[in-house]
């Protein structure tokens, strides 16, 4: 009787062991690219403006959801970069009609 114990214990330690091991690990799930876990883009004053991407996931900045509603981000919707052109034009029209 004591071999069948000492079997039905191991087995029991061997289960045990095989189910822990197949454990996933709970944790943030925020993990950059690179796999390493970082906190969100925008959680540290800066983060939106430093040109860096933070929380490695291939995202900048405002491009970045987690900096959405940033004081850095706001405004930031004009992606033309010719507005003082098309300023020049309006100003060049009015002087040929006076």
């Amino acid at each position: 009787m004591t071999n069948k114990k000492l079997w039905i214990l191991l087995l029991v330690w061997g289960l045990v062991s095989v189910a822990a091991g197949c454990v996933e690990e709970s944790g943030d799930d925020s993990a950059g690219e690179d796999g390493t876990s970082r906190p969100p883009e925008g959680q540290v004053a800066g983060d939106c403006s430093d040109a860096a991407d933070n929380d490695g996931d291939g995202l900048f900045d405002c491009d970045d959801d987690g900096c959405a509603g940033s004081p850095d981000c706001e405004g930031d919707d004009d992606d033309d970069d010719d507005a003082a052109e098309d300023d020049d034009d309006a100003d060049a029209a009015d002087a040929h009609h006076p």
